[in-house]
Order: C-alpha cells, then sequence, then structure tokens
C-alpha cells in the first residue's frame, strides 16, 4: 500500500488556510517511513511503498546517504535505514514520559500494600529495570537495581517482558543469555521456559515464586500500547506469604487496575 504523507502543493496548503509544508521533506519522511517492519528494500519497493516516481525516490535516496540516514547494500543494491536513524532515537524521552507516567501509581501501589514496585523495558535482548519504589513501612526488595537487568528466566517481568517479544527474538535472546540459576526454583531449560513464555502471554501475567530468591516472590503485568504492542511491565514484590495466597496471586487484580490506569494515560498522551 502506497504511503500518502499529504504531498499536496504549496498552493493547496495556502488556498485552505493550513501551515505550509515542505514537499521535499514530507517525500523523504514518506521514504525513511516505508522501512517501518521491514529491512533492506529495492528502489522499485520504495517507490511502490510512497507512490513517488522513481527518479524522484532515486534522488531523494541518494540525499539521505549523504548524511548516513539511508544506507546501500553495495553487492544487493537494496536499500535500508543508517546509523543516523539510531543515533537521533537514542535521543527520544520515551523512558522520561513512562516514568512521570508509571511511578505515581507505583508509589501508590508500594504505599497500600507495603511492598516494592518496579518499572523495567525490554532493551538489547534483556530486562532492565528503569525505577524502584518501595514503602518506607514494608521491605524493601533489592534483588533489582535501577539500571540494572534480571536473567531472563527469572523474576515476573523478565518473563512478562520476554513473553511479548517475536519467536525469532526469544531464540536470539536466549541464545545471548543463556538461563541463569539464581535458586533451585529457576527454570533452566529452554523449551519448557519457551512453553511457559506462551503461557505467560495468554494470561497477561507472571507470578515467580522463589526464582530469584527464596522467600520472596514477583507478580508482573505488561503494560501495552493502543496496538497491542509491548511498551513496558510493571511488577510488584514482596515477601511469598503476602503475594502468594492459596497459590495464587494476592494482588493480581490491583495490579491490573494500576496497569490499566498507566495504559489510559500513555494512550491518551500517545493519541
Amino acid at each position: 500500500m502506497a504511503i500518502q504523507a499529504g504531498m499536496k502543493d504549496q498552493d493547496d496548503n495556502d488556498r485552505d488556510g493550513s501551515v505550509p509544508l515542505v514537499r521535499s521533506v514530507q517525500r523523504a519522511m514518506a521514504i525513511l517511513k516505508c522501512f517501518e517492519g521491514h529491512g533492506l528494500q529495492t528502489l522499485a519497493e520504495i517507490t511502490k511503498a510512497t507512490g513517488l516516481d522513481k527518479g524522484t525516490t532515486r534522488r531523494l535516496l541518494m540525499t539521505l546517504m549523504t548524511d548516513g540516514f539511508i544506507v546501500q547494500d553495495p553487492i544487493t543494491q537494496r536499500y535500508g535505514l543508517g546509523r543516523a536513524i539510531r543515533t537521533l532515537a537514542a535521543g527520544v524521552v520515551v523512558e522520561f514520559d513512562l516514568r512521570s507516567i508509571v511511578v505515581p501509581e507505583l508509589s501508590e501501589l508500594a504505599a497500600e500494600l507495603q511492598i516494592t514496585a518496579f518499572l523495567s523495558v525490554y532493551r538489547d535482548h534483556q530486562a532492565v529495570c528503569l525505577e524502584r519504589v518501595h514503602d518506607m513501612n514494608g521491605m524493601e526488595v533489592r534483588w533489582w537495581s535501577v539500571g540494572g537487568t534480571l536473567p531472563l528466566n527469572c523474576g515476573g517481568a523478565p518473563k512478562v517482558l520476554l513473553s511479548w517479544q517475536s519467536e525469532a527474538e526469544i531464540d536470539h535472546a536466549l541464545a545471548h543469555q543463556p538461563p541463569s540459576p539464581m535458586t533451585p526454583k529457576s527454570r533452566l531449560d529452554i523449551a519448557g521456559l519457551k512453553q511457559y513464555l506462551a503461557l505467560v502471554k495468554q494470561r497477561g501475567w507472571d507470578l515467580a515464586v522463589d526464582d530469584v530468591m527464596v522467600g520472596l516472590t514477583a507478580l508482573a503485568v505488561p503494560i501495552l500500547d493502543a496496538k497491542g504492542q509491548l511498551i513496558c511491565a510493571i511488577s510488584i514484590a514482596g515477601l511469598t506469604p503476602q503475594m502468594v495466597r492459596r497459590g495464587k496471586p494476592a494482588h493480581l487484580d490491583r495490579l491490573k487496575a494500576a496497569a490499566h490506569q498507566i495504559q489510559t494515560v500513555l494512550h491518551a498522551a500517545q493519541s
């Protein structure tokens, strides 16, 4: 399907009273956007996706290549996104926005339940802690420091984060970071772990009992965008008697309610 980037003539914009748009910039953005969900593409594929003619497409590609936004495979002659895109992406303030929205909810959870609450993201094939909030009257769980990682087979949030990845990414992540035995309860069998991850995604939560530290339990749920794609995970952790009742997660409904509130605010901010 061709990407229509609103490429109206300058005169059209002036007549309808809207802000004048620069057509060449719009066309360049259309080329960059056509790589979403794709790797390398041929000139013909890019031309079809953007709805531009071949000559215009080629000139814009050459221009974008000069500043590293586009690269070309010298053997196949196909085009792809360049390192400049990654450099710019590093400056996006998504994590700052996440903290400002999520931390107040985590603080409420920690104070209400007298537990420790975490915000985490999936980054570079790892589960990374962005924030940790604990109640001053409760026990602080320190197993996961801000900026730190946990093995993907241990803890509630790491398994939730991994379960929402593609099958190829799960294989790559587990090859990059094989399951680690933090306690005798840690899941080490890759085939069994992958089956368990499918269950975690299906039910939408994970309860991790004793697999990071014996006597402690974590409960985690995902935060999804409006399209159902993973943004991050929130989790709570404490002594097992606090977290588990009759073999079931004690605070699942409360954690789901917090996740729903966070998603509502995030969806509004993204719309």
